[in-house]
């Protein structure tokens, strides 16, 4: 067994496998990428790993998303039970925060790599070949000879200038015929937020410097590079937060590397990238329009509560978040966001605040959901603390402090979980159409109607409007037809009304993009365009 195997969800180039399996090439170690994005992938998965040629030594399983947790924990017991004798390990977020529980509760994981694991799984890798004795690998948790569970020292976090840039193996998504890739030019985020996890992971590892920048002249060269010889011209980027904490800076970095973009040949392109609301202003969104060719920008409303805003952490106010979709609007780049609706204190008045700016800004791709406790956050240190979780570590919940809200929430997720959160969710489909929408605009104005955009705005405030009468609808319920009427009936014929909007938006959204197709088609002459892939927001 010679062979390396990260395991994690794929449903676009997914980077922090990526890194990882260009580091494992660095060092001389040959990997595999194998995708599993949704828990029915399970067998193909076992049999990849096990029935697809040499069986590899070290299966490193991506435990980022804790909701996927018990998916990839499924995995580690099925190749035991299928006879792997190899090295199981795992990382990222939950994966770092839960070390402890989880080789506590699965024997069939071996090891744990702690935070950003580019040179910890090199020295795993290492090890499990030679032999090595799992303490002297840094950034590891792992059982001692007893069945304790230890934590050897932590690294210092990879100098991102050094890294090697991600494994681009396979062919990219596509766009209209426009190649896709996604990267970072940062990691972390310099806010607080009390339920953000991957602000609390790069606390752990490096308190007070959440948030490390690469040197533009290296992102400007990897840009060049996936340009010119992957034909890439749409970036996503996956930072936490494009952009600095401080305005000046904010600039001084967007005109360098635009300036060294145009030094390495690479022009005509776009870029996507998500915000903090405080950190958009005029001439900002004026320099990426201008510059780097900005198309798109996922903005981090999260609510629109002021008593949210606070109990979040979120170190911006209501106004913030008015003001930064209103300049994308008037600046005429598309945006999109999410609300959390619901958290720990929601009361009936935050609710409807949050439906109204969904009212007002209908037109602007969007979903919602409810504040979930993520392991290592401080929202879940404070509802522990106040004796207010269920659950375990697997998945932890709360119950809203407010009972009628709490009732409102309940309800809510039966009408609407195929529609905020299946993989049919309606949000979802209208983000992509109007990205496609102005990636058309963008690439090919000749060909660009206007009516495209005002159909896609119209789409999206349709799904918008249905679903804020929708949730008023479960809220007179809860408070004055809840005991007149049985709460199962009344939720089976709202969620029928939802699923018909659904159908219609998505016929209505399937028309729309084959006529842009068409159009575009036409207009360059039938050019092939590859794989239409799915390419979510940047967020």
């Amino acid at each position: 067994m010679s062979i390396i195997a990260l395991v994690g969800p794929e449903l676009e180039e997914n980077l922090s496998l990526r890194y990882l399996a260009s580091s494992l090439t660095a060092a001389g170690f040959h990997s595999t990428i194998v995708p599993f994005n949704r828990p029915d992938d399970l067998p193909r998965v076992v049999a990849e790993l096990l029935e697809s040629g040499e069986q590899p030594a070290l299966v490193g399983l991506s435990l980022a998303f804790q909701r996927r947790a018990k998916d990839f924990l499924a995995l580690a017991v099925a190749l035991r039970q299928r006879g792997y004798t190899g090295h199981i390990s795992a990382g990222g977020h939950f994966g770092t925060f839960a070390c402890r529980e989880i080789l506590r509760d699965f024997a069939e994981v071996d090891s744990i790599c702690r935070h950003e694991a580019e040179h910890t799984l090199v020295s795993l890798a290492t090890g499990v070949f030679a032999g090595t004795d799992l303490a002297s690998i840094r950034g590891l948790a792992y059982r001692d000879a007893h069945g304790n569970t230890r934590l050897t020292d932590l690294p210092a976090p990879p100098d991102l200038e050094r890294l090697p840039w991600p494994d681009r193996r396979g062919a990219p998504a596509e766009c209209l015929g426009h190649r896709v890739a996604p990267l970072v030019g940062s990691r972390g985020c310099y806010g607080h937020c009390a339920f953000c996890c991957i602000s609390a992971w790069h606390e752990e590892t490096m308190p007070g410097k959440r948030f490390r920048l690469r040197p533009v002249a290296d992102v400007a060269d990897e840009m060049s590079q996936l340009h010119h010889e992957r034909g890439i011209d749409l970036f996503v980027f996956h930072d936490d937060n494009f952009f600095l904490p401080g305005r000046a800076q904010t600039l001084r970095r967007i005109r360098s590397l635009a300036d060294r973009l145009e030094e390495r040949g690479v022009r005509n392109f776009a870029t996507i990238v998500k915000a903090r609301p405080n950190d958009l202003n005029p001439d900002i969104v004026t320099a990426m329009r201008q510059r780097l060719g900005l198309i798109r920008i996922y903005v981090g409303i999260e609510t629109a509560s002021d008593s949210g805003l606070r109990i979040l952490r979120r170190g911006v106010d209501g106004g913030e978040n008015h003001r930064a979709l209103e300049l994308l609007d008037r600046s005429g780049v598309s945006a999109c966001f999410n609300l959390l609706i619901f958290d720990p204190s929601t009361t009936v008045a935050d609710v409807e605040t949050n439906l109204s700016f969904m009212e007002r800004y209908a037109g602007v791709p969007n979903n919602f959901c409810r504040v979930e406790l993520y392991a290592g956050t401080p929202l879940l240190a404070q509802l522990q603390a106040e004796g207010r979780c269920t659950g375990d570590y697997l998945a932890w919940d709360y119950r809203i402090a407010d009972a009628s809200v709490q009732k409102i929430f309940e309800i809510a997720m039966k009408c609407f979980y195929t529609r905020n959160f299946s993989e049919e969710a309606a949000p979802h489909r209208l983000m992509q159409t109007r990205f496609s929408v102005e990636v058309a605009a963008h690439f090919h104005p000749a060909a660009f109607r206007e009516s495209w955009r005002a159909e896609a705005k119209r789409l999206t405030a349709l799904l918008t409007h249905d679903s804020v009468r929708a949730m008023r609808e479960i809220v007179a319920f809860v408070h004055n037809d809840g005991e007149r009427r049985d709460e199962m009936d009344f939720a089976v014929a709202l969620a029928g009304r939802l699923r018909a909007t659904e159908r219609h938006i998505d016929a209505a959204a399937a028309v729309l993009e084959r006529d842009i197709q068409s159009a575009i088609r036409t207009t360059i002459g039938g050019n092939h365009y590859g794989r239409e892939e799915s390419i979510q927001p940047a967020g």
